[in-house]
């Protein structure tokens, strides 16, 4: 039988290799196409968290005291939301400035930098 006609049923090592390295570049590109979509997820989670609890604890807080309260009142223990901490979903604290009867909520530093904006909260009809 003649070496030169037998047919190699086999792939060789090298087709292997390259099948091998195309899907691990498929995997990759996956992969960082689900983290940009797990960023975008957590920076919406925390416009929905400022515009929901927060909004609404500060309107509660102010309707019962009947006056408008220093933005170095508005603490997790005053506002009554969240047990570990009133943080957003990046890790950081909100901040609050209180300005002619609107209160104006900042998430972190990372959360802005995601293009998370500023919520205002006008109090004026809750006294």
């Amino acid at each position: 039988m003649n070496i030169l006609n037998k047919r190699n049923r086999g792939f060789t090592l090298i087709e292997i290799l390259i099948v091998l390295v195309i899907l691990a570049g498929i995997v990759v590109m996956l992969t960082k196409g689900t983290m940009g979509g797990r960023d975008a997820a957590r920076a919406n989670q925390t416009k929905i968290d400022m515009q929901g609890r927060i909004k609404t604890a500060i309107i509660s807080m102010i309707s019962l005291k009947g006056k408008m309260v220093a933005a170095a009142d508005l603490t997790e223990a005053s506002l009554g939301v969240g047990t570990g901490g009133l943080l957003d979903p990046f890790g950081e604290s909100y901040t609050f400035t209180v300005t002619n009867n609107v209160v104006t909520i900042t998430p972190g530093a990372i959360a802005v930098a995601k293009g998370v904006p500023n919520v205002d909260v006008d109090c004026t009809p809750y006294f």
